[in-house]
């Protein structure tokens, strides 16, 4: 059964201050009445043995410490059988003196202090204490004293203690409630603070008000929460990473399953042709018959497969070239620009040119591929002979873009970054394979970059934007 720690404090501390209480008041009340005796006995003791030397000395009974005692203390110096001095009540003559002598000498009550003996007898409330300090034989002081027995003072005293010990019940209740209370109240709140971070709770933080062991343990328990929440942070961003990653590995099988599906279904195509075609140069049927021409043609579907290919491998890699915290400059995309001017010229393209110099967070690779994707669409796509290429910084991006006459479908922009879509009405350029806009997506979405490309005033914008170097 389940105890409340408030309560079984409470009764700890009730019990143990009511027993040591009532062991106090038995003790005293036992104790009192004969240490009251007791003390009486010793001071008349004392104050025989200190006067004994001047007794032998010849000093008078009047002269010594013994006059200083009660005045219900008799005393009686026999000496040679007769009465030499006597000081206080009469209670012997000196017929009765050997007798009483040989009385207490007899009494198996008597108690024998070297030359001292005496006895006690209660009679009647009063207890009569007898003394004999023998000095020789026959030679004796004899005491008597009378001492008021504590029966009626015990009464008084009892009635005293049990309205004390009432007010003192009071008191060890009304204390044991306060220290039950003291105990208590800070571990019920630690057992409820405890209790939010074995769920999980981080949220609320422990403060009390104390001075003693609970302070340091409260302190303690504060950073335990700390570093227990932050470890927890860190395995929650780790577990959220790892999902992140899962989720990437899928969506990037998926992309690869879908990409290899799409190819072996664009590859049968320039494949059936080429077969088609070799057939036919074989068997010189048909117009077939002219080999070199045909021979060309062949060629062409070669390349076409050879891009694909090359496009292909470069898609399938580009997870393994992403490093974190790749690091390139701009400058790579005009160092590298020659073999994209030759197919312009070949195209009879105009390129105006203007790159910002700048660190991006990109690897350099991936930068060159992305860019020239974009800048090889716009020069096998433009209306017209001019492209426009521009590099610049804008709050913390760097933004490159390539501009060419031309429009694109509406219904096609939603699809120009899928793999192998080309725009069905352009048939006059073949060239393209489809997968170099899918390329330049594939990389910005590893990064988490924005790109797009959209229509502008008889235009075709396509832009890219990577964060700058901090």
């Amino acid at each position: 059964m389940r105890i409340n720690i408030f309560f079984k404090t409470f009764l700890i501390l009730l019990i143990s201050f009511s027993v040591v209480f009532f062991l106090v008041m038995y003790y005293t009340y036992n104790r009192f009445s004969p240490m009251y005796i007791d003390e009486n006995i010793q001071s008349v003791k004392s104050s025989i043995l200190s006067s004994i030397d001047d007794i032998n000395q010849g000093t008078p009974l009047t002269d010594t410490d013994l006059e200083k005692l009660s005045s219900e203390t008799a005393f009686i110096r026999f000496k040679e059988n007769a009465i030499t001095e006597a000081i206080g009540p009469s209670f012997l003559n000196e017929n009765e003196v050997i007798d009483f002598v040989i009385s207490i000498y007899d009494s198996e009550d008597s108690i024998q202090d070297e030359n001292l003996t005496y006895d006690i007898h209660l009679v009647e409330d009063i207890y009569q204490i007898n003394y004999i300090y023998q000095f020789d034989f026959g030679d004796y002081l004899i005491i008597s004293t009378r001492i008021q027995s504590l029966q009626n003072v015990d009464r008084v005293l009892n009635n005293i203690n049990y309205t004390q010990s009432i007010f003192m019940m009071i008191a060890i209740l009304l204390l044991s409630i306060l220290i039950s209370l003291n105990i208590s109240r800070p571990i019920k709140k630690i057992s409820a603070y405890a209790k939010d971070i074995s769920n999980l709770k981080f949220t609320s933080k422990l403060h009390l008000k104390r001075r003693d062991e609970f302070k340091d343990l409260i302190s303690s328990l504060n950073e335990m929460t700390f570093n227990l929440k932050k470890t927890y942070a860190e395995i929650q961003e780790a577990n959220q990473k790892l999902t992140h990653d899962i989720d990437f590995e899928k969506e990037q099988e998926e992309k690869k399953k879908h990409l290899i599906m799409t190819i072996n279904h664009e590859v049968k195509t320039p494949l059936a042709v080429m077969k088609g075609m070799i057939e036919g140069m074989i068997d010189g049927v048909g117009r077939y018959k002219d080999r070199d021409r045909y021979l060309k043609e062949l060629l062409i579907q070669i390349e076409k497969i050879e891009n694909i290919t090359q496009d292909l491998t470069y898609s399938l890699r580009l997870e393994d070239k992403m490093k974190k915290g790749d690091v390139s400059n701009t400058s790579s995309i005009d160092r590298e620009f020659h073999s994209l001017d030759e197919l312009a010229k070949q195209h009879f393209i105009k390129v105006t040119k203007q790159i910002e110099i700048c660190d991006v967070m990109m690897n350099e690779e991936l930068l060159l591929i992305s860019t020239t994707n974009l800048i090889k669409n716009a020069i096998l796509y433009s209306e017209d002979k001019h492209i426009t290429i521009t590099g610049e910084i804008k709050e913390q991006e760097f933004i490159f873009t390539v501009k060419n006459k031309g429009f694109i479908p509406e219904d096609a922009l939603n699809k120009i970054f899928d793999s192998f879509f080309r725009i069905p009405s352009i048939e006059h350029k073949k060239s393209g394979n489809g997968l170099g806009l899918f390329i330049v997506k594939q990389i910005a979405e590893l990064y988490g970059y924005t790109y797009k490309i959209f229509n502008d005033n008889g235009y075709v914008v396509a832009k890219l934007q990577i964060k700058l170097k901090k």
